[in-house]
Order: structure tokens, then C-alpha cells, then sequence
């Protein structure tokens, strides 16, 4: 594959991750009445999306 296309594919999955991530701690808190876990949630959820945005960079400099 292209590098160019693995980077468009790569950074499109991971901003999809990202969606179900917030979805996800949307859900699991919002029922709560403390709203701190929440943050707590969304906070975890751009933190995994920065690693996975830095893992996918170091791993697209090896493509040739």
C-alpha cells in the first residue's frame, strides 16, 4: 500500500476511535449523577487517542 493511503486510512480510524471512545464514556457516566467520572472518561478517551496518533506516526516513518 501507499503511504500516502495508509496515512489517510490510519488517521481516519483513529478520529473513529476517538467517536466511540466518547460515545462510550458518554454513556457509561452520564447516568451518574457525578459528573467528575465523566470528565474522567473524556479525558482517557483523548489520552488513548494521542497514543494511538503517536504509535501510528513512529509506525508510518518505518513505510517506505
Amino acid at each position: 500500500m501507499d503511504k500516502k493511503t495508509l496515512e489517510i486510512i490510519s488517521s481516519t480510524g483513529s478520529v473513529l476511535v476517538l467517536i466511540a471512545l466518547i460515545i462510550i464514556s458518554h454513556s457509561a457516566f452520564s447516568s451518574d449523577s457525578n459528573t467528575l467520572m465523566e470528565s474522567y472518561g473524556f479525558i482517557a478517551s483523548l489520552m488513548i487517542f494521542i497514543l494511538l496518533i503517536s504509535g501510528i506516526g513512529i509506525k508510518l516513518m518505518d513505510v517506505e
